[in-house]
């Protein structure tokens, strides 16, 4: 009789009161079909045992309470030593799968986590939602990234929008004229005067930052950012083989929030960086808005250093309120070297690929040069669709305030709600929360929550320099039928969290 076989065996013969603790005696586990393949993995024979045991409880196959077979049992079963399955048993209790009592055997824990359940908006976590919408939650929701969904008036506007998009064939290698005359417009009406010339069309805000880093960066070169900051921004500077130098972001003090006119100066003083990135308007990932005073001091500090800098401004029109941020950066340096970064991507949508750069004229001559080494010339297509959507700026802007502002509020609500040891300011603008935890060890936390169906940005890995692990930064993009259920898992990842041990860790 093969192993499996003897499963079978054990398993008809096991009296209802130990076949199962958590489920009814006519559902005991089928050890034949659970560990039919437990030997195919890589590793030792306890690692392979523990992997398999573990996947049936993440699976679902084990439910919280169930009792595993008695360790000699299990090894005569499995053909293999006592010790090989007290090893792998005792791994999964370490880990927090099983429980472990003398005299009681080894049952799945109560706190052991499992994948998450495919649920729809009848579920009963999702009783806010309409009884009538139908649509089916995702197994996994990815608060990782941010970008916006498209409705259906959008894709109806996006097709209306490509009908010349084909009717051009030629190389633009800085961008199309009539896309750079538009821009150029738009930034003249908003205070800082700008010919088309100064402006350079690129696939994405990440294209741009990354022509302006291999126009002005050389490796070993230093360059100066938030902390935390845009994670794109600080991957682009060290492929250029940067040293990264960080100069803090203030959260804690409303009427002085972003980066500090003081600080900026000491590091430029010590440092000495080649470059800089700035975000002053709905900064990523704190959402903090410079004002108007600090902007001033930063544009006459980097007009007087003569240092290129980049001021990011991908997010600024998702602004929440009446009331417009301050005038950017660059404005306050007319002949300072500071070059805008914009795109169509936050505000619309990002598979459009579509952004761009504002330079003074100095500069001119190195970004072209560095652009048109990337490539020839960005999509034509795109170029014509953003062409004719740019032609309605405030409209765009109506439309994501709409979608994004009740979004906020929702998650907000919701977090507020069900996580209140969770600590927040609530941004004017942008597209995240950046949301302080009660616990050093977020970043094992998110691990911890991959088994609830999430996937979550720990904010420690957007520092420039060592970092706190103690922030999460959770985008509000999501569809709002779906916010419910992602902080529903959040709730009941953290819960787990903390009862499994991360309650000691707390700080």
């Amino acid at each position: 009789m093969n192993w499996p076989e003897r499963l079978d065996c054990y398993t008809a013969a096991m009296p209802p009161a130990t076949r199962s603790s958590g489920r009814p005696s006519t559902d005991q586990p089928n050890w034949a079909t659970l560990l039919a393949y437990w030997r195919s993995g890589p590793g030792p024979l306890h690692t392979r045992l523990t992997a398999a045991l573990r996947a049936c409880i993440h699976a679902g196959d084990l439910g919280p309470g169930d009792a595993l077979p008695a360790e000699r049992t299990l090894a005569e079963l499995l053909l293999v030593s006592r010790s090989t399955v007290v090893t792998a048993l005792e791994a999964l209790e370490e880990e927090g799968w099983v429980t472990r009592r003398q005299g009681s055997g080894t049952h799945v824990a109560a706190t052991a986590p499992r994948r998450a359940e495919v649920m729809t908006l009848r579920s009963p976590v999702a009783r806010a939602q309409p009884a009538t919408l139908e649509h089916t939650l995702p197994a996994e929701l990815d608060l990782t990234i941010a970008v916006p969904s498209l409705t259906e008036a959008q894709r109806q506007q996006l097709q209306a929008a490509s009908a010349d998009a084909f009717r051009d064939s030629l190389y633009y290698p800085l961008g199309m004229p009539e896309l750079r005359a538009r821009l150029a417009a738009q930034y003249t009406q908003n205070g800082l005067p700008t010919t088309p010339e100064q402006v350079i069309i690129t696939n994405g805000a990440q294209q741009a930052i990354s022509v302006i880093a291999n126009a002005f960066l050389r490796r070993g070169d230093r360059a100066l950012l938030e902390t935390p900051t845009y994670f794109g921004a600080i991957d682009v500077f060290r492929a250029a083989g940067a040293t990264l130098l960080g100069v803090p972001v203030t959260t804690d003090n409303p009427h002085c929030e972003g980066v500090q006119a003081e600080a900026f100066a000491a590091a430029l003083r010590t440092g000495s960086p080649r470059l800089a990135f700035l975000t002053p308007t709905f900064q990523n990932p704190t959402g903090t808005v410079l004002s108007a005073r600090t902007r001033e001091r930063l544009a006459q500090q980097i007009m007087d250093e003569g240092l290129p800098t980049i001021e990011d401004d991908t997010l600024i029109d998702l602004g929440f309120g009446s009331e417009a941020p301050p005038l950017r950066l660059s404005v306050h340096a007319p002949e300072g070297q500071i070059i805008n970064v914009g795109s169509l991507s936050k505000l619309y949508w990002a598979g459009l690929r579509v952004g761009w750069l504002r330079a003074p004229r100095p500069l001119l001559a190195q970004l072209a040069q560095a652009k048109t080494l990337a490539d020839f010339g960005s999509s034509l297509p795109s170029q014509a669709i953003a062409l004719n959507l740019l032609a309605d700026l405030p409209g765009l802007r109506r439309v994501r305030r709409s979608s994004v502002t009740p979004a906020r509020d929702l998650l907000v609500r919701l977090l507020r709600e069900h996580l209140p040891d969770w600590s927040f300011t609530v941004p004017a603008g942008g597209q995240f929360l950046w949301v302080e935890l009660p616990t050093p060890h977020v970043t094992a936390f998110t691990l911890f929550a991959q088994s609830y169906g999430l996937r979550l940005f720990p904010g420690a890995s957007m520092g420039v320099e060592p970092l706190p692990d103690s922030f999460l930064r959770i985008p509000f993009t999501l569809p709002t039928e779906q916010l419910p259920e992602a902080v529903r898992r959040l709730a009941q990842a953290w819960q787990a969290y903390r009862a499994r041990g991360g309650a000691a860790r707390l700080a």
